[in-house]
């Protein structure tokens, strides 16, 4: 009997879906999503692709309803849409991936224009800022940055500075920089080469 009863309960449900009524479809939307959304998961596709085969799930369904000749063959039918987008999606993915060396081609490799001006602007700007420094702690970001020697055992024998006192120069000596270089008209986010 309970058989017979959600038989025509299902039955009335796509009639009234089929005679564009809003309420019967969002009941079976509301019954049936959760068997929709276990099959697109069982494909384990991307999150946004998921989201992509449960709508077009429900397009296929709403455009083809008319279709369906049982009622009681909703929840299978539902199932076997759901598949086939995500299997559509799945085909059209793998078509779509670029191939690797077609990839390497979409990167340019050099700056463009823009950047070289935003570069010179840059090194520019670095080259002031280090000039405006004193002779000591300029020689000791030349010999840290610009030089072989770039650990501070060969600084301090370079530079004909004590080893401890190499750290603390160049925190004195970055931190001048930075404050120069935002004076310029860099601030942090900037980036300024090295």
């Amino acid at each position: 009997m309970t058989e017979n009863v959600h038989q025509a309960e299902l039955s009335r449900l796509v009639a009234g879906a089929l005679n564009r009524d809003t309420g019967s479809w969002d009941e079976i939307v509301l019954r049936y999503r959760k068997l929709v959304y276990a099959v697109v998961a069982a494909h384990r596709m991307q999150a946004a692709d998921n989201e992509d085969a449960v709508q077009n799930t429900w397009l296929r369904a709403v455009e083809g309803l008319h279709s369906l000749r049982n009622p009681d063959c909703l929840a299978p039918w539902l199932i076997t849409i759901a598949r086939r987008e995500c299997l559509a999606l799945l085909t059209r993915a793998r078509r779509e991936r670029p191939h690797s060396s077609a990839a390497d081609n979409l990167v340019e490799r050099e700056p463009g224009p823009e950047a070289m001006v935003l570069l010179t602007e840059a090194c520019g700007a670095v080259r002031v800022a280090m000039d405006g420094l004193p002779a000591k702690r300029r020689r000791l970001v030349e010999i840290l940055y610009f030089e072989e020697a770039n650990d501070y055992l060969s600084a301090s024998s370079v530079a004909g500075m004590p080893i401890g006192s190499i750290g603390p120069t160049k925190m004195r000596t970055m931190s001048s920089l930075r404050r120069a270089l935002e004076h310029a008209g860099f601030d942090s986010a900037d980036a300024v080469p090295a």
